[in-house]
């Protein structure tokens, strides 16, 4: 929704119109539930000394109501507080996180204090024992970087956009050393894979469709598409679990973080998977999205997974792999996220294996974890295969 107020110039209202343009076009989305006030100098002024803000600051936001509130036409404290701290707390889980703690404190001050005069003084005493107020304090610090980061990202990201790059320049040189330096490292990261990529990395929720998921794999992967067979898209697609993208490529390698799983095999490494019915290649092949490639090539996979007959070979590779990935499960040097990811895996190729030697090809991730819930008791309880493979 675009904010309507007197003090806003048409200047000011039309960075407004078209930056709601410019994130919905490339997230799928804008502001939606941010309000913003624009304050004249006189009322500017009064509003920083009411809260003890300086009177150089630039704008503010507000997570308790979701309100940015900056002087009278200032472009940078329109993407800074607008746009940045506006977009980051209704759009990421940690920006919703404390706009949720700042809205529980609200109901618990409104409670405590329903129907009685209280000074300021009060107040501070009141938050000095309330639990929400202690751990949404102690939240706050721990996210003020990435918080403050995304915001003078934000200045950066529609400064260049509405070409007002000097505006920012000028600011950027006035940050202190370590913190433009922070900045500095955002900005490489930006030309180098994109606009997308970027946004993903400070956590914002992800619109999955193909539209977007080709121009991230244009931005991310440049070049390397060329030597590129097939790029399909799998997993849930949830706005905010990480990207699955399966890839036969012969210069693309795996690569894993917190938003994005790439699963990269070159041809022969694909084929050769396919040939010991391995689900992480068969699963996407059946059922992942075209994101890029020839789809006379797509279908001679898909057939080829179809039509693979079960071997000894492939029975005693799911074994092996359940194992391997059992002892990776059980590696407390790893993160707790991707030993959870091995426990999945080791009892997927563990199921896959007992199918396979019952004359079952299962194929799809789903299928397995069916089959694997009806066999497998505890979470953590691997089952033997008596006698070995025979």
């Amino acid at each position: 929704m675009i904010p309507k107020t007197e003090l806003i110039s048409p200047e000011l209202n039309n960075l407004i119109e078209v930056s709601f343009q410019i994130y919905s076009n490339l997230l799928g989305y804008s502001i939606e539930q941010t309000s913003l006030k624009v304050l004249n100098k006189n009322k500017w002024e009064n509003f920083c000394n009411e809260y003890h803000l300086d009177f150089d600051s630039k704008g503010i936001y507000l997570p308790r109501n979701q309100t940015a509130i900056i002087p009278k036409n200032n472009e940078l404290s329109l993407f800074h507080e607008y746009f940045g701290h506006g977009l980051y707390c209704e759009q990421s889980l940690t920006g919703r996180r404390l706009v949720e703690l700042e809205k529980k404190l609200l109901e618990e001050e409104k409670e405590f204090f329903d129907g009685r005069n209280f000074t300021k003084e009060d107040l501070k005493n009141f938050r000095k024992e309330n639990k929400t107020f202690n751990y949404l304090n102690n939240f706050r610090k721990e996210n003020l970087g990435i918080y403050e980061e995304f915001a003078v990202f934000s200045e950066y990201f529609l400064s260049k956009k509405f070409k007002l790059n000097m505006l920012f320049e000028r600011k950027y040189k006035k940050l202190n050393r370590d913190f433009r330096d922070y900045i500095g490292k955002i900005i490489s990261f930006n030309e180098k894979f994109g606009d997308l990529a970027t946004f993903y990395e400070f956590g914002l929720g992800k619109i999955q469709d193909k539209e977007r998921l080709l121009k991230l794999s244009k931005d991310i992967f440049n070049s390397k598409l060329n030597e590129t067979n097939l790029i399909l898209h799998f997993g849930s697609g949830k706005p905010f679990s990480d990207i699955d993208f399966f890839i036969i490529s012969n210069n693309i390698e795996p690569f894993y973080c917190d938003w994005l799983d790439i699963r990269a095999y070159k041809p022969e490494e694909a084929e050769e998977k396919i040939g010991l019915l391995d689900s992480r290649v068969t699963d996407p092949i059946i059922f992942g999205s075209l994101i890029f490639g020839n789809e006379e090539y797509l279908s001679n996979l898909k057939e080829k997974v179809l039509t693979q007959p079960i071997t000894e070979e492939a029975i005693k590779y799911n074994l092996e792999m359940a194992e391997y990935s059992k002892k990776r499960y059980l590696d407390s040097s790893l993160e707790k996220t991707l030993q959870a990811k091995n426990l999945k895996s080791s009892k997927i190729y563990l199921a896959n294996a007992l199918a396979l030697k019952n004359g079952e090809k299962l194929l799809t991730v789903k299928r397995l974890v069916d089959y694997a819930k009806k066999r497998f008791l505890h979470s953590e309880r691997f089952i033997e295969l008596k006698g070995g493979i025979k």
